[in-house]
């Protein structure tokens, strides 16, 4: 009897311990060399013997990790491209900290002194690791964004080549300002991640997003970091900054002062042609002088109260001290070929604006095995444009034309997502809400344009679900978001119902990431859409000569989006092949004033179709002190398009190139020699007629264990950034050559003590909306 009692508890146990195992959460965090957290490592679960996939996970942003072991008899496979592939037993479910060592015979013969790959597929994004790089010595954010594959700089921004701007996120929080990309140095950039085809929990707006990760700084202790930039062209600009931070346990504090001085030159000799009644021609030479110094304030605390749970409040503050513009206006016009008017003008342009406000609350925690994110943001910012055209004419009357431009924004946007483990993957929700008002009054005494009196106010309510789970060869990521658009316009304080919209749209994804050999691969396909700028859907009209007016255009449509786009790295190298559609595509255009047929009215339309092709190929290998930042990109569409009388065709490609060289030379010197160059080609319906390149060398040298550096650089050295474009509209083509004073020798000095970064982790909400005012 007592033996059958044994035999009994026996075998109870031995049916209870695969359900004690099968409910064990196997535990652990992962480490490189540097014993700094390790995230996105693939943490795949595999029973013995045969090896077969169970379950997986990837690492988070601490480079901790946890799932679920349904039986004793299986192991853990740790793998992250560049280290060696670990296993681990799942006794004990504790792992504790895992170190994971280079890989060197994933380097490739060619790279001598990098540790990893530059680049790499890491879940949704090419990931550029900047920091232990040369391009972590660049000097700023904006000149390492410069050096990333398929990131071009423009005048305006940047752009990711075949998607458009992108939207940037600096340690999780949305970029509000695009001067803080020269407020953040180089070396507090950790990696640079690249998203050409975001997921639901972006914007639907948002066609390509680029994430800046910087160093996470340790220490309590106080920190400041001293900028001085000088920048001598025709004129001479100057920025002087100070950051500050303090921390103290769990309190971190965290400040800046900024003030900046520009003076811009820009030349243009336009040439346009009107088919009317008359065959108008114009001759045009325009010169601009644009003066601007301001200040930027920022100041922020982060606390948090465990590892689990931080709050923090961040409140921007810019104002404009000087904002001033003054442009030349020559303008010979002919009609039918015989000389019609001289006129001249003098465009004297000041613009007044109340502080800008930007407030940012967030919550970040960890509830149970999930995580909860929220923020909430306010804008607000006011101002007021005058300006004054003396128009003189040697054949007809003169005119002044006075234009008295007042806009208010105000913009409140809240969002929150919770992100939590499910069937071996995971599993993020969430929503948000942007309420935006723009009141935009225009006013012209003279009455030579009419004046209007606008009001925007848009709600929109979105929510969104997304799922990632790990597979034996990569990962899947799919995911919708919903997004509800009440638009509304009105004119002279009344509703417009005509004008005014209420949008109810899906958007889709999917993504599949492989990894074969010591290849990786991805592919990816998103729904987008593109809702016009403020600017865009306004009423007012510009008047820049009688000849010449510009406004907006209330009725446009937003335009959709569908990117299918496959990206594969091997070793140094990078390739990427993209193909979209948009419907309703936003088109710069131009119509005839009604009963002033000599006059043309630039304005916006929508078109019904523009595919297009993008195909991009990069290097960046390291051969000993030298370090090469190459990439070559190819955009191609189809587009077609009645103007100025006959059908025409645009789908002459366009052709993007750079070659970025670094050298590490005796005595800690580095010197750059940077090279890009970009073809005639078409981009919607404009002809580029000139090929523009650029020639820029640095120098920089660091002292006193890198706490002061001095960096020399000459820009533009060719003076080739001169634009050239051909525009045909309805009745009219206009050719525009371009070009400003971007020849220019700079010098920056960098002093910091102690600098600790920041460890604020709001999102921010509502910067899409931000953008379009």
């Amino acid at each position: 009897m007592k033996k059958f009692k044994m035999y009994l508890v026996m075998l109870v146990l031995s049916m209870l311990l695969p359900i004690r195992v099968s409910a064990q959460a196997v535990k652990g965090r992962l480490v490189d060399e540097s014993n700094h957290p390790l995230p996105y490592a693939n943490v795949v679960l595999l029973s013995l013997p045969d090896s077969a996939f169970v379950t997986g996970t990837i690492s988070g942003e601490d480079g901790a990790f946890s799932l679920e072991a349904t039986s004793e008899n299986q192991i853990l496979k740790i793998s992250s491209i560049g280290y060696k592939t670990v296993y681990k037993p799942i006794s004990p479910a504790h792992i504790g900290i895992v170190q994971l060592v280079s890989d060197a015979q994933m380097l490739g013969e060619v790279v001598v002194k990098a540790n990893l790959p530059v680049t790499r597929i890491k879940n949704d994004a090419l990931e550029t690791n900047v920091q232990g790089t040369v391009l972590s010595k660049a000097g700023t954010a904006e000149d390492v964004l410069a050096h990333i594959p398929g990131l071009q700089k423009k005048a305006d921004g940047f752009e990711v080549l075949g998607k458009g701007a992108p939207l940037i996120y600096i340690n999780g929080r949305k970029m509000r300002d695009a001067a803080e990309l020269d407020q953040l140095s180089s070396e507090e950039i950790s990696r640079v991640e690249v998203i050409r085809n975001p997921g639901a929990a972006y914007d639907a707006t948002v066609g390509a997003v680029v994430r800046i990760r910087t160093v996470k700084r340790q220490g309590d202790g106080f920190g400041m970091n001293l900028r001085s930039f000088y920048d001598q062209s025709q004129n001479a600009d100057f920025t002087e900054q100070i950051d500050m931070n303090y921390r103290h346990n769990s309190l971190d504090i965290f400040g800046m002062l900024s003030f900046e001085k520009t003076q811009n030159r820009q030349k243009d000799i336009l040439e346009q042609t009107t088919w009317a009644d008359t065959i108008w021609t114009q001759s045009n030479y325009q010169q601009s002088d644009l003066n601007y110094r301001g200040l930027d304030g920022r100041i922020g605390f982060n606390y948090d109260f465990s590892e689990r749970h931080s709050v923090g409040v961040r409140y921007d503050l810019s104002t404009s001290l000087d904002n001033k513009m003054f442009t030349d206006f020559d303008s010979e016009v002919q009609a039918d070929g015989k000389l019609y008017d001289i006129l001249h003008s003098s465009i004297d342009s000041k613009a007044t604006s109340k502080p800008e406000h930007q407030l940012n609350i967030y919550y970040a925690g960890q509830i149970g095995k999930g995580q909860l994110a929220w923020d909430a943001d306010y804008y607000s910012h006011r101002y007021n444009q005058l300006s004054v055209n003396a128009e003189e004419s040697e054949e007809h009357s003169n005119r002044t034309v006075t234009s008295d431009n007042r806009v208010d924004n105000e913009l409140f946007a809240t969002k929150a997502s919770f992100s939590h483990p499910l069937w071996g993957g995971s599993i993020s929700v969430g929503g948000e809400y942007t309420y935006t008002d723009r009141h935009d009054d225009y006013v012209n005494p003279e009455g030579y344009v009419p004046t209007a009196f606008s009001r925007i106010r848009e709600k929109n309510l979105a929510g969104f679900v997304q799922f990632s789970r790990p597979l034996p060869f990569g990962q899947a990521n799919v995911g919708v978001r919903y997004e509800h658009v009440d638009f509304d316009y009105f004119e002279s304080g009344n509703h417009i119902p005509g004008q005014s919209r209420v949008y109810d749209d899906f958007f889709p994804n999917v993504s599949l990431n492989a990894q074969i050999g010591k290849m990786q691969l991805m592919l990816s396909y998103g729904a987008k859409t593109q809702r016009p700028n403020y600017s865009q859907l306004r009423n007012n009209i510009t008047y820049a000569n009688r000849f010449t007016w510009q406004t907006g255009n209330p009725l446009l449509k937003p335009s959709t989006t569908h990117d299918i786009t496959a990206v594969g790295v091997w070793r140094f190298l990078q390739a990427m092949v993209s193909y979209k559609v948009v419907q309703d595509y936003i088109l710069y255009w131009g119509t005839q004033v009604e009963g002033q047929s000599a006059t043309t009215l630039i304005n916006y339309v929508n078109h019904h179709r523009l595919p297009s092709l993008t195909v991009m190929l990069a290097a960046s290998p390291s051969i000993g002190i030298w370090n090469l930042n190459a990439s070559a990109v190819l955009m191609k569409q189809w587009f077609s398009l009645e103007a100025a009388g006959q059908h025409r065709t645009y789908n002459n490609p366009l052709f993007v190139g750079s070659i970025n060289n670094t050298f590490n030379l005796p005595a800690g010197f580095l010197f750059s020699a940077d090279f890009s160059y970009q073809s005639c080609g078409q981009v919607q319906n404009i002809t580029l007629k000139r090929p523009q390149y650029t020639l820029n060398l640095g120098l920089r040298k660091s002292f006193f264990n890198d706490a002061l550096s001095v960096e020399a650089r000459a820009n533009d050295l060719l003076l080739g950034c001169k634009q050239e474009a051909l525009l045909y509209m309805e009745r009219a083509q206009m050719k525009d050559l371009s070009w400003s004073d971007t020849r220019s020798f700079s010098l920056t000095v960098r002093y910091k003590f102690n600098a600790a970064k920041s460890k604020y982790k709001g999102t921010g909400a509502g910067q899409d909306a931000i953008n379009r005012m």
